[in-house]
């Protein structure tokens, strides 16, 4: 059994675990219950395609996905340069690997901010593509 889409987001896991600052993350499908004030970021695993990227039946297939951190600040703080922090950290060209599987970083972007209630909400997205074996 393949673990090509567990290990990607694993890979870009680590990653974020290796940021300074020492933000709170709050794990998918893991309980968490935001501190009131304090910064935490959360990331999610967006793939969008797999397609088959070379000929025969045993052809490599290549992943798009986004990994997307929301950045969460208290609302009514002020701008904050956190998502640029992020954003630094998973910068364009960073191939990062785990259990075989590597994922290139093909861009970020930074979205606007949304305020939710006591939160305001900043959305970095990290455009990746991996290249894994056929299923």
């Amino acid at each position: 059994m393949s673990t090509f889409f567990n290990d990607m987001q694993a890979a870009l896991d680590n990653r974020l675990n290796t940021l300074a600052g020492g933000y709170d993350i709050a794990w998918p499908n893991v309980p968490y219950e935001p501190v009131a004030g304090e910064t935490y970021l959360r990331p999610t695993f967006l793939p969008t395609v797999t397609e088959q990227a070379s000929m025969g039946t045993d052809g490599q297939d290549r992943t798009d996905a986004i990994y997307q951190i929301d950045v969460f600040t208290q609302a009514g703080s002020g701008r904050t340069a956190i998502p640029d922090a992020v954003a630094d950290h998973f910068k364009r060209g960073t191939d990062l690997t785990y259990n075989g599987t590597t994922v290139r970083v093909r861009n970020v972007s930074i979205a606007p901010a949304i305020i939710d209630g006591a939160w305001q909400q900043v959305p970095v997205s990290i455009d990746f593509y991996s290249y894994t074996d056929a299923r």
